[in-house]
């Protein structure tokens, strides 16, 4: 007999806002490492941080969205895992490109 499982509306969620999050933390980043090289980003910094750390904030809220989403009884865990993993990227990313610039 197979098991039903219900949607896991905290694992949607999760990936949602974790493919949101490392989508918009590459773009966001490699524009600032473009702007590093082409010595631009005096001009654009500020509003690069803000829009990068905002992205970094929706991996942050993914990741504990995903984590809340693992542990919902009858409910499958794909959707949450994923979104973990990818809202963790999304941060790592950030603070990666933070080092390098």
């Amino acid at each position: 007999m197979s098991k039903e499982h219900q949607p896991n509306t905290l694992g949607n969620a999760s990936l949602g806002l974790g493919i949101a999050s490392a989508a918009l933390v590459f773009g966001i980043g490699l524009c600032a490492l473009t702007g590093v090289a082409q010595q631009w980003i005096q001009m654009v910094g500020t509003p690069l941080f803000v829009c990068g750390g905002s992205s970094a904030f929706l991996g942050f809220l993914g990741a504990l969205l995903g984590l809340a989403g693992l542990f919902g009884k009858g409910r499958s865990r794909a959707t949450a895992i994923v979104g973990l993993i990818l809202g963790i990227l999304g941060m790592c990313m950030f603070f990666a490109t933070l080092a390098l610039i």
